[in-house]
């Protein structure tokens, strides 16, 4: 996968949140370099988990 493709893949896990209502955000460190981000919105969950070196941030929709 080049450069662009992996930019697309990372900016549609993040439009998921585009038009919905966020109700509640809550971040935890999981070590000294990645942290988890939980996002309560209008139609579910989602868990977004970022860590230092990664290029973009791993997303988990829980519904």
């Amino acid at each position: 996968m080049n450069l662009e493709e992996h930019a697309q893949e990372c900016n549609n896990a993040l439009n998921d949140l585009v038009g919905k209502k966020i109700l509640d955000i809550e971040f935890k460190p999981i070590d000294i370099n990645c942290w988890k981000l939980y996002i309560t919105t209008s139609s579910g969950k989602m868990v977004m988990s970022f860590c230092k070196n990664w290029s973009c941030p791993e997303v988990e929709n829980r519904k």
